[in-house]
C-alpha cells in the first residue's frame, strides 16, 4: 500500500516546492523561510537545527535502497509528529533534515533537540525488522551564529558533522565553541590574551525581583566589546578562556569589578542589593581561589554578604564532597551559594542534603516551556517545594512574558529575573534604578491583575 507523504510542520505556504519522497519543503524554500524571518523581525531570535542520521548507509547496505527511502520517509513523519506546530521542517538532501524554530533562544532550542533525540529511541519497522536509527544534531541561533539563512544552515550543519565525528547521538552548538577552525582559534586566543589589559571587558546587571516586584538582587553579566570583532558573547569565549587559563584573571576581574561598583554606589548614598556572580568550574577548583577572593574583599572593603556565587550542576557534581568543602569556605565569608541552570545537567536533588546551598536557580529551559502543551509547571513546582523544604531560595531565570511570570509565582518561586524587566543594565543605569526603584515595579505589573 502506498503511504501518504507527511504534512510538513510549520509555517509553509501551499505553493512551496516539496521533496517528493518525504513531503517536506526543500532546502531552497527553507533558506527563504529563514531569510523572510530575518527581514520581518531582524531583532528576534530564532533557532535552526540540522539533523543527520547516523550510519544511515548501513540501512541501504543491509536492506537495500528501497528500505532506505522508507526509513527517510519514517524520519520525516517522526519529525513532523514530534515538533511544535510553528516549526518549519525541510529535507536538505540525503539523510539530512533541518528545522526552523521561530522565537526561540538557545536553551529552548536545546530542549527541542533533546526531544528529537528521544524520538529516535523508538525503532523503525522496515522489511520485517526493527531498525534503530540514531541522529546527530547541530544547532545555530540567529543572530549570533549567522546573518542570513544560508550561513545559519551551514554552521548548524558543520556542528552536526562534529557531533557525528564524536560518535553521534548528540547535539553540538554552532560557533567558535567547542571546535574552532585553526585561524579562528588563533585570532580569538590572541584577542582574549590582551582583552583585560586593553579594558575591553565590562559588566551588565540583570535585576532579580521578589514576588511583589521589589529589587532583591542583581546578576553580573560579563560583556566583551572588541574593536574589530564587535561584541562577543560569553558562551563564545568562556570555554576557550578556561582552556587557555585566561578564565582565572578574567574571573577575578569580574569579582573585583562588582565589588568596586558596590563601593561606588554606596559612596553616593545608594544601597545596592546582593550581587550574583557566575563562577567557572576551572576557577572554583583552582588552588588558592578562596584566598584570592578574601584578598579582593579586603582590598575593596566589601563584606562577603554582598555577594552570591553561582555554580553549575556540573561544577558541583564533579566531586560532591570536595565541592561541599569549598562551598562551606565561601559561606564562612558570608558569600551565598547558588546552583545555576538547575535541571539542565544531572539534577542533584539527591545531593541537596550534602551541599551547603542557599539558592536554586531554575533554568530558562523549564521556564520557556511553562505555557506549552506539555507544560513544565509541575516540574518547576516540585523543584520549588523540595528547595523550600531545605530552606533554599528559588529563582526563576529567563522570565520574558507576563504569562510566565504568573506561572512561576504560582509555582512558588521566590525571585524572578529576565527580559520582562528590561535588558541588563550598565553601572550608571543601576545607579538610576537604585535611586528610583519604583521604576522597576512598573514593569512588574501584569495585564492580568486577577492572577495575583
Amino acid at each position: 500500500m502506498a503511504a501518504t507523504a507527511p504534512t510538513p510542520a510549520g509555517r509553509i505556504e501551499h505553493d512551496v516546492p516539496v521533496d517528493a519522497l518525504t513531503g517536506l519543503m526543500r532546502g531552497g524554500a527553507f533558506e527563504s523561510l529563514l531569510n523572510r524571518s530575518i527581514t520581518g523581525s531582524p531583532a528576534a531570535q530564532f533557532a535552526v537545527i540540522v539533523i543527520g542520521l547516523d550510519r544511515f548507509q548501513h540501512v541501504n547496505d543491509l536492506l537495500g535502497y528501497g528500505a532506505g527511502d522508507l526509513a527517510l520517509y519514517a524520519t520525516a513523519r517522526r519529525l513532523s509528529g514530534t515538533l511544535c506546530a510553528d516549526a518549519g521542517v525541510c529535507r536538505l538532501g540525503g539523510d539530512e533534515f533541518a528545522v526552523y524554530f521561530p522565537a526561540c533562544d538557545e536553551p529552548a532550542a536545546l530542549l527541542h533537540a533533546s526531544i528529537i533525540l528521544a524520538a529516535f529511541e523508538q525503532p523503525v519497522h522496515l522489511e520485517g525488522r526493527d531498525i534503530f536509527l540514531s541522529a546527530s544534531i547541530g544547532l545555530a541561533v540567529f543572530p549570533r551564529d549567522g546573518a542570513c539563512g544560508a550561513s545559519l544552515t551551514r554552521r548548524a550543519a558543520a556542528a552536526m558533522h562534529r557531533a557525528k565525528s564524536r560518535g553521534g547521538g548528540a547535539v553540538e552548538r554552532a560557533g567558535l565553541d567547542p571546535a574552532f577552525r585553526p585561524e579562528e582559534r588563533y585570532r580569538m586566543e590572541s584577542a582574549l590574551r590582551f582583552a583585560l589589559a586593553r579594558d575591553q571587558f565590562s559588566l551588565r546587571y540583570q535585576p532579580q525581583v521578589d514576588r511583589e516586584g521589589m529589587l532583591q538582587g542583581l546578576e553580573a553579566l560579563l560583556v566583551w566589546d572588541h574593536p574589530d570583532l564587535g561584541r562577543i558573547r560569553p558562551e563564545t569565549f568562556i570555554h576557550l578562556a578556561e582552556e587557555t587559563g585566561d578564565i582565572l584573571p578574567i574571573g577575578e576581574w569580574v569579582i573585583a569589578a562588582a565589588c568596586r561598583h558596590i563601593t561606588g554606589w554606596r559612596a553616593t548614598g545608594l544601597q545596592p542589593p546582593r550581587i550574583a556572580l557566575n563562577v567557572s568550574p576551572v576557577q572554583f577548583a583552582s588552588p588558592g581561589f578562596v584566598d584570592r577572593v578574601t584578598a579582593i574583599l579586603k582590598r575593596t572593603g566589601i563584606g562577603g554578604s554582598c555577594l552570591e556565587f553561582e555554580l553549575t550542576e556540573g561544577c558541583i557534581l564533579r566531586d560532591v564532597d570536595e565541592s561541599a568543602s569549598h562551598m562551606a569556605e565561601f559561606r564562612s565569608l558570608g558569600i551565598r551559594i547558588a546552583i545555576d541552570d538547575f535541571g539542565v545537567g544531572c539534577s542533584p536533588l539527591t545531593y541537596m542534603h550534602r551541599l551547603p546551598l542557599d539558592v536554586v536557580k531554575i533554568d530558562r529551559t523549564f521556564i520557556s516551556q511553562l505555557t506549552g502543551p506539555a507544560g513544565s509547571l509541575p516540574v518547576v513546582h516540585t523543584i520549588a517545594v523540595l528547595a523550600h523544604h531545605r530552606g533554599l531560595q528559588v529563582v526563576a531565570e529567563g522570565v520574558e512574558t507576563f504569562d510566565e511570570l504568573e506561572l512561576v509565582r504560582a509555582a512558588r518561586c521566590d525571585l524572578v529575573q529576565g527580559f520582562l524587566f528590561g535588558a541588563p543594565l550598565t553601572h550608571d543605569e543601576v545607579a538610576r534604578l537604585l535611586a528610583n526603584p519604583s521604576s522597576l515595579g512598573k514593569s512588574f505589573r501584569s495585564p492580568h491583575p486577577s492572577a495575583f
